[in-house]
């Protein structure tokens, strides 16, 4: 109940970077107790979008560049080796699945809703990760990917990025309903290549993405 919430509050922006999290004032406005709180700081500490400094209390994790580059040497492991497995395990309803997806994010861009098609683009990963069929690999994967998801939705309000990630989301799709890993593996890392120039440059320069001085 509380999770949620702070969650999205975080990867949306309304708690930038840096802000104390205070569980007194968080368990007034949620309407809860601070036990609750305290146990949903320590989650979101999991989730790596939270630092908890002891006899200081909890801050909006700051995301730095040397993180980004840790976060993308992973993204880069886990998701070309689960875009292989998927190519080779695809089943009939896994390629609906995919299919739905895309025209989901097709709909977005045309619209030019960044959000909503920030939205898709998490479910078109999580789906990757659900048909790979590895259980072990679709839980590293969540805990990796949390950190960057704000970064994610500030470069989506760009212009033309939207257009581009739909462009490399479907490569990677169509190699995967060919059977295709190698080629899969190939369109992933073009795209988180690019993904990771996007996510540094909104860290650089986007205001709200980093604490003020």
């Amino acid at each position: 109940m509380v999770v949620p919430p702070l969650r999205e509050a975080i990867i949306g922006g309304q708690l930038p970077p840096g802000t104390r999290l205070s569980e007194v004032e968080l368990a007034r406005e949620l309407g809860v107790s601070r036990t609750p709180v305290r146990e949903a700081l320590a989650q979101l500490e999991r989730d790596g979008l939270v630092t908890i400094v002891a006899r200081a209390g909890a801050f909006v994790r700051t995301v730095t560049v040397d993180d980004l580059a840790e976060i993308y040497e992973t993204r880069m492991a886990l998701e070309t080796f689960a875009v292989q497995l998927v190519a080779q395990r695809l089943t009939p309803v896994g390629r609906t699945r995919l299919e739905e997806v895309l025209a989901e994010m097709r709909e977005r861009v045309a619209h030019d809703d960044h959000v909503g098609y920030t939205a898709e683009l998490d479910r078109f990963y999580a789906i990757i990760m659900e048909l790979a069929g590895n259980a072990t690999l679709r839980q590293i994967h969540e805990t990796v990917l949390v950190p960057v998801r704000r970064l994610r939705r500030i470069a989506m309000s760009h212009e033309n990025r939207m257009a581009e990630s739909l462009v490399h989301a479907e490569e990677i799709a169509g190699a995967m309903l060919a059977g295709d890993g190698a080629g899969a593996a190939a369109a992933m890392r073009e795209q988180l290549v690019t993904a990771c120039q996007a996510a540094k440059d909104v860290l650089l320069h986007a205001p709200h993405a980093c604490p003020p001085p």
